[in-house]
């Protein structure tokens, strides 16, 4: 075998070393970045019948854009609203709305894309909703995304107090 005939034979193993890792993982159903977080959202909590239920949004194959927003999410309402989380009166959600039970969520909040939903509920009634999909342009910048993030569910509480 002469070294032309070895690389060929090597690059068409990586190849299909490649093809077979790809095929594993999509029949799977589990890629890299969604194994640590594909099972927080088996299950959606009990909404607060009072409060801003705040609702992150995903599917059971995740990039890794997708994990980072829902950090930016949960580190939001850590800086930003703990002390309405501990009170019971700001809940997040984390939803994998490709589970069969979760589907409505999409009829009901009207998503395109996996995106936030904060929504203000008032004696088990929901009152208002909004869907941020400007999460999406502030992906890649966690300041921003924060700030939008805080200033919408801050705008949901005081029209839910006003």
């Amino acid at each position: 075998m002469n070294a032309k005939t070895i690389v060929r034979f090597l690059l068409l193993s990586v190849v299909c070393l490649g093809v077979v890792l790809a095929g594993y993982q999509q029949f799977t159903g589990k890629l890299t970045a969604s194994e640590n977080t594909a099972n927080d959202s088996v299950n959606v909590k009990q909404q607060l019948k009072d409060g801003i239920n705040i609702y992150y949004f995903h599917g059971n194959q995740r990039c890794t854009t997708c994990v980072r927003m829902e950090g930016f999410t949960k580190d939001t309402l850590n800086q930003y609203f703990s002390q309405q989380v501990n009170d019971g009166k700001v809940q997040l959600n984390i939803v994998n709305v490709d589970l069969n039970e979760n589907q409505h969520f999409i009829d009901d909040y009207q998503l395109i894309f996996r995106t936030v939903v904060i929504a203000n509920a008032k004696d088990g009634v929901e009152t208002d909703w909004r869907r941020l999909d400007r999460i999406w342009e502030l992906a890649n910048d966690e300041a921003a995304y924060q700030a939008y993030l805080a200033e919408e569910i801050g705008s949901m509480m005081k029209h839910s107090h006003g």
